[in-house]
C-alpha cells in the first residue's frame, strides 16, 4: 500500500468558505493565473465571503499544502511559475489596453452599434504573445447582422482579415440581453467584460443576466460612466436608409449567407456543439469556432479529480451548470 494510502483522506466541505477559495483557485489555475487576496474575494465562486474569511480559508489551505503563497499572488501548489507569466501578460495588456480603446471607439461610429466592450483575456487584465483584441458588441435590434457584416467587411478589405486588434466574435441585440449558456465559464466572462463605450446598455446586459451572482455573488454589476458611441453623420444616415424593410431583408440576408458558410465549414460539428459555437439568431452572432466554452469546463472537471490524487483530498464536485 502506497504512502498516499496509508494517509487519511482530506475533505473539504462542500459549501464551506475554504471550498470556494479552493474552486475559485483551481479555475483561474486553468488560465495559468495566480489571484491576490483581494481578487480571491472579489471572484469568490459560490459564496458571499469577507476579506477576513478569505484569509482565514487561504491559511487552512497553505496548511493543507493545497495552495501557496508568493509575493501577493496565490495559486495551487506546483504552480509558483505562473507569477512571472501573469505580470508578463498584465504588462502587455497595459500596452494593449489603448490600442483596445481607439479600436472601440471606431468601431461604435459603425452603423446600429450601440455598445462595444472588451472580452476574452484582455478584460480579465491578461494578453498573451499571440493573443487578440476580443469584442463584445450590442446592437440595434433587427441590424445585428448588418452591422456585424459591415464590420468584418473592413476587417477583411483594411486589416487583411487579421483579427489582433479586431477579433469581432460575439453580437446580441438591444432587445435579447440574456445569455442562455448558464455555466461557470460564461459567468465568468460575463463577469469580466469590460464595457467601452455606452455604460448604459451594458447595464442593462448586466442586469439582464443577473444569474451570474449564482456563480460570482460578489461581485457588483455597478461601472464607471463611459463615453457613448459614437454617432456620425454616415453613421445616422445609413441607419435611416436601412431602418424600414429594406434594412429587414438584408439583415435576414446577410444572416442566410454567413449560416450557410458556418455550415459549410463545419461539417462534422454536431448540432448541440454547433449551436454553443455558431449561435445564429437574428438577435445573436456567436462565431467561437474552438469550442472553448466545453474545452475549459471539461478541463476544470479533470484539474478537480487531478487535485484529489495529488494530495489525497476529496473536492467535491461544484454545478457547473444552473438553472432557475
Amino acid at each position: 500500500m502506497s504512502q498516499a494510502e496509508n494517509k487519511p483522506v482530506q475533505r473539504i466541505a462542500s459549501g464551506s468558505t475554504a471550498h470556494a477559495v479552493l474552486s475559485t483557485l483551481m479555475y483561474f489555475d486553468l488560465f495559468r493565473h495566480p489571484l491576490t487576496i483581494d481578487e480571491i474575494q472579489h471572484y469568490c465562486q459560490w459564496r458571499v465571503l469577507s476579506l477576513s474569511e478569505a484569509a482565514h480559508a487561504i491559511e487552512e489551505l497553505i496548511a493543507n499544502k493545497l495552495i501557496q503563497h508568493k509575493d501577493e499572488f496565490y495559486f495551487l501548489s506546483g504552480s509558483e511559475s505562473y507569477i512571472d507569466l501573469r505580470r508578463e501578460r498584465n504588462n502587455r495588456a497595459a500596452l494593449y489596453s489603448n490600442k483596445a480603446l481607439k479600436w472601440a471607439k471606431f468601431i461604435s461610429g459603425f452603423p446600429f452599434v450601440r455598445t462595444v466592450c472588451i472580452s476574452g483575456s484582455l478584460s480579465k487584465g491578461t494578453m498573451d504573445r499571440d493573443g487578440d483584441i476580443d469584442y463584445f458588441i450590442i446592437t440595434e435590434k433587427g441590424r445585428l447582422w448588418i452591422a456585424r457584416t459591415f464590420l468584418i467587411v473592413f476587417k477583411k478589405l483594411f486589416l487583411f482579415n487579421s483579427k489582433k486588434y479586431f477579433c469581432v466574435n460575439y453580437f446580441i441585440d438591444t432587445e435579447n440581453l440574456t445569455v442562455p449558456d448558464h455555466n461557470l465559464f460564461t459567468a465568468t466572462e460575463i463577469v469580466f467584460v469590460k464595457p467601452m463605450r455606452d455604460s448604459n446598455w451594458f447595464l442593462r446586459f448586466r442586469e439582464s443576466n443577473h444569474w451570474v451572482s449564482h456563480f460570482y455573488p460578489n461581485v457588483e454589476s455597478s461601472v464607471d460612466t463611459i463615453p457613448a458611441s459614437s454617432n456620425g453623420v454616415l453613421k445616422r444616415t445609413i441607419e435611416k436608409m436601412l431602418g424600414g424593410s429594406a434594412g429587414e431583408w438584408l439583415d435576414e440576408k446577410f444572416m442566410r449567407i454567413t449560416l450557410n458558410r458556418w455550415n459549410n465549414k463545419f461539417p462534422d460539428r454536431n448540432p448541440a456543439e454547433f449551436e454553443v459555437d455558431f449561435r445564429t439568431r437574428r438577435s445573436v452572432s456567436k462565431h467561437h469556432p474552438q469550442g472553448f466554452q466545453r474545452i475549459v469546463l471539461k478541463k476544470l472537471e479533470a484539474r478537480r479529480v487531478e487535485l484529489e490524487k495529488m494530495h489525497n483530498v476529496r473536492i467535491d464536485a461544484r454545478i457547473m451548470e444552473w438553472s432557475a
